[in-house]
């Protein structure tokens, strides 16, 4: 048996034995591995200080975040500490999602 195989056949036990635990705070699947880029080295607290800043600025979306510029993004997550590379992260993975749902998009 290989390894993707036997982790979900655990991941689906535990989650038959268990059921969702419900236990990172996202509206949605790109803002949980947003807020996981952010808490990188810093506190929750500032995590949603960034958070809300994108969710105030309607951001929590690929388009969106396809169109921002990298230093914009950085200045609206600046609370979370190292934001000009957690913006880079941010603009990465949305590049890399739109690559694998071959998502073409003009800003």
């Amino acid at each position: 048996m290989d390894t993707k195989t036997r982790i979900n056949q655990i991941y689906s036990a535990l989650n038959e034995r268990y059921g969702p635990q419900n236990w990172w705070p996202a509206e949605t699947e790109l803002e949980c591995i947003i807020g996981a880029i952010l808490t990188q080295n810093t506190t929750w607290k500032n995590v949603e200080k960034a958070i809300g800043n994108l969710k105030q600025h309607e951001l929590i979306s690929i388009e969106k975040l396809t169109c921002i510029q990298a230093e914009q993004l950085a200045q609206l997550i600046r609370s979370s500490g190292y934001y000009n590379q957690k913006a880079i992260k941010i603009k990465s993975f949305i590049s890399f999602k739109r690559a694998i749902r071959n998502i073409k998009q003009r800003c």
